[in-house]
């Protein structure tokens, strides 16, 4: 019976290096990341451009688990929307998280770029759906607060089309 999350989307490209899970032969080290998915290689290289030395850990394959398993998409944002965020977290702690969620999508096209990852990639925006009058609302009222962020939002805002 093959291991769960044996068959990731992406593959890692032949000419990769093996990839080594073990410690440091002089066993020190200032971080070690347990997880060798998205967050914890983003943290490995997050901390080793700040010059730390680090080691990742997991155990399996990079990537094969729900890192490897996603279907791809790069979604900015937080489970809430703006002014739940100011409401809930007060106007200086709420506005650096509508910022930091703001910019999230960039961050990840950013490291595409500066680290030249052969990836292939589209960047065309994405899809807020809505299956039931509430959704559609809520989907509606994002609309109007990112909007008035001025953020890039296009749509058909209050348009429900059924199929």
């Amino acid at each position: 019976m093959p291991a769960a999350f044996s068959d990731p989307i992406w593959q890692k490209p032949p000419t990769a290096p093996a990839f080594q899970s073990e410690l440091s032969s002089d066993g020190t080290l200032d971080a070690v990341i347990v997880g060798g998915g998205i967050m914890g290689l983003s943290t490995a290289l997050h901390a080793a451009r700040a010059g730390l030395s680090v080691q990742v850990l997991d155990a399996g394959a990079i990537g094969q688990g729900a890192s490897g398993l996603n279907g791809g998409q790069v979604i900015p944002g937080l489970k809430y929307d703006p002014e739940w965020l100011i409401e809930h977290f007060g106007k200086e702690r709420g506005e650096a998280l509508v910022d930091f969620a703001a910019s999230t999508a960039d961050a990840v096209f950013d490291v595409i770029r500066d680290e030249k990852l052969a990836v292939p990639f589209t960047r065309n925006g994405w899809i807020q759906a809505a299956h039931t009058e509430t959704a559609l609302k809520a989907a509606a009222n994002r609309d109007r607060q990112w909007r008035a962020r001025g953020a890039d939002v296009r749509g058909e805002a209050g348009k429900l089309e059924r199929v």
